[in-house]
């Protein structure tokens, strides 16, 4: 999940729903041990460029503004790039248009649907009933 900080509790709830539905998911709160001492710039380019099977991108007006989201996102968008299957799955917090996130990909509006629900759309997601 790639998201601003001043988005978090929202992500959290997402993050800790996940985890009760049995799915791995990388959240920043639950690897501290795993990225302390790290070098953020290079985990953080293979998580979202090689080793994730989809990246949830939480937009926000801090979201787009932010140095190490762009990082996350940009390494995101290069993957996606590369395979042509659906691998960036936006959430709009607001109406923030986030550079490289088209418009008229589909996308859920955080208004919309409880921590929960996110979650269990996800959960749908990777099993591949959606």
């Amino acid at each position: 999940m790639s998201f601003a900080g001043e988005d978090r509790e929202y992500v959290a709830a997402v993050a800790d729903a996940l985890a009760s539905l049995g799915l791995r998911v990388f959240y920043d709160s639950f690897e501290q041990a795993n990225l302390w001492g790290k070098d953020l710039y290079t985990q953080l380019a293979g998580i979202y460029q090689q080793r994730s099977r989809f990246c949830v991108v939480f937009m926000s007006k801090h979201y787009q503004s932010k140095l190490w989201t762009n990082h996350e996102r940009s390494n995101a968008q290069a993957r996606a790039l590369l395979e042509h299957d659906e691998y960036i799955l936006p959430v709009r917090i607001d109406d923030t248009e986030v550079p490289g996130i088209r418009a008229t990909t589909g996308y859920i509006n955080k208004a919309g649907v409880t921590a929960e629900q996110l979650a269990m759309l996800i959960r749908s997601k990777v099993l591949g009933f959606a």
